[in-house]
């Protein structure tokens, strides 16, 4: 049997490109191991220099087929779990267990505004009574984030010294983040490759704010005293929100990404899907009534908490209530 060297590397990308899937539904590999495919990039690396020292060699295919099977893993993984748990698995080994100094602060009573942003990290927002807001976690190395703080902020960062090749290959921050219940408060998050959760259950939310960037990422609004505006751009990765009892407005915008609304019982909705791009919208057998690309809870401007929201998909879907819900 001849073998065509020039259909080799396509025939082990297309194997293993559908082997992942069904190693994943035969139990054989985990979300977690689906997850962290993503981090055999360098081999690709190693691929192409193996392909040019063995370049005027008969074994020139080799460096080739590294390449492909990697691919090949990748987009496996990929098919199997979509571009969230990739893209939350592809920075860092593990994480960081070095706890680092904690901060804490208070607002005054106009409030103030929580500032964080993160590269490849878990980063956890939660609550606490009172007006003080506090900053602790694990890293590498027990450094910490940047921590910049006024009367009426608080900004969080990585360490200036902190590059590209530190949150693929190093391991990942953890940061928790604790947000006051007694004073109205901003939160705005923006994540390069990780994994959040914001849970504001009693917070007073003036602006909540989420930039993902290639992750995963779940908003529990539901019990939060206040929320004026929603402000969400999902870049590809998955997000879980579940909306508040109380009336806000909002825009989640989703590019190459799957977003799941949960909307609590007795909250009116109007969503508008605007001028969307290869998008999918399951917003019907909700009670919704669709006018073009608005679907509106029947009695909408009588009600006495409402909820609208633009949503807008660019190679992405929305689903209102799934059956598996936000979390």
């Amino acid at each position: 049997m001849h073998i065509r060297r020039g259909y080799l590397g396509w025939g082990v990308f297309l194997i293993l490109t559908g082997a992942v899937p069904l190693a994943v539904r035969s139990g054989y590999l985990s979300d977690e191991q689906i997850g962290r495919l993503w981090t055999l990039w360098p081999l690709i690396l190693i691929g192409i220099g193996v392909g040019l020292i063995l370049s005027r060699t008969r074994f020139d295919f080799i460096g080739g087929i590294i390449v492909a099977a990697t691919l090949g893993l990748m987009a496996g993984g990929l098919l199997s779990s979509g571009v969230g748990a990739l893209s939350a698995g592809a920075c860092g080994q593990e994480a960081g267990t070095t706890a680092f100094p904690s901060r804490d602060g208070t607002f005054p009573g106009s409030g103030g505004s929580i500032d964080i942003e993160a590269d490849c990290g878990n980063v956890t927002i939660g609550v606490a009574a009172g007006d003080g807001w506090r900053v602790e976690g694990e890293d590498a190395d027990g450094i910490g984030p940047e921590i910049e703080v006024t009367e009426v902020t608080l900004r969080v960062r990585p360490q200036d010294d902190r590059g590209a090749p530190f949150w693929v290959l190093g391991k990942r921050d953890t940061w928790r983040v604790t947000v006051p219940t007694a004073v109205g408060t901003d939160v705005d998050l923006r994540l390069n490759a990780g994994q959040a959760t914001l849970d504001l259950s009693g917070a007073l939310v003036g602006t909540v704010a989420l930039q993902l960037n290639a992750g995963a990422a779940t908003i529990d609004l539901e019990s939060a005293e206040a929320v004026e505006d929603i402000d969400i751009q999902l870049n590809a990765g998955s997000l879980g929100v579940t909306l508040p009892h109380v009336s806000t407005t909002g825009t989640i915008h989703a590019n190459a990404g799957a977003v799941r609304l949960c909307a609590p019982a007795g909250v009116a909705l109007k969503l508008h899907t605007g001028e969307s791009i290869v998008a999918s919208y399951d917003y019907d057998g909700h009670g919704l009534v669709q006018d073009g690309s608005t679907w509106t809870t029947p009695g909408f401007d009588a009600a006495q908490q409402k909820i609208e929201l633009r949503t807008e998909a660019n190679a992405g879907s929305f689903v209102l209530d799934p059956e598996d819900g936000c979390d």
